[in-house]
């Protein structure tokens, strides 16, 4: 039985882009999450370093997008979001997510947490310490 990815690759044109991306990553387990670099890398014709920046450009853009959404719907302006996130280790984050260590989900909870922390003071919250 084929999955719908394989489905994706069997039509005469070939996906490209996010929408690829996105293919590859529905329905995945975290543990998979290493091996979409290697999609990529095929999907894109390049090497797997250069897949791997795709994959974790993927996932920054997702994470940022994610964490722009809920400062916003809290009251943050785009320019105090973008003063903030300057602060905070997204990359890592992202990369992590990239290498199936953490959930998007996760790392977003974290870094929402770190931008709040920068605006009103180190707050404790016990569900966003389970991710640390």
């Amino acid at each position: 039985m084929q999955n719908s990815s394989d489905d994706a690759y069997d039509r005469s044109v070939k996906i490209k882009g996010r929408t690829a991306i996105d293919i590859e990553h529905k329905n995945i387990l975290t543990e998979d999450e290493k091996r979409i670099s290697n999609k990529i890398s095929s999907i894109y014709g390049v090497d797997l370093e250069e897949a791997k920046e795709i994959h974790l450009n993927y996932h920054l853009y997702r994470i940022s997008s994610f964490l722009f959404d809920r400062a916003r719907k809290h009251g943050m302006t785009y320019s105090m979001f973008q003063n903030r996130i300057s602060n905070t280790n997204i990359i890592e984050h992202a990369y992590g997510v990239s290498q199936g260590e953490m959930i998007e989900m996760a790392a977003v909870d974290k870094l929402y947490k770190e931008l709040c922390s920068l605006e009103y003071g180190a707050k404790e919250d016990r569900y966003i310490s389970f991710y640390s």
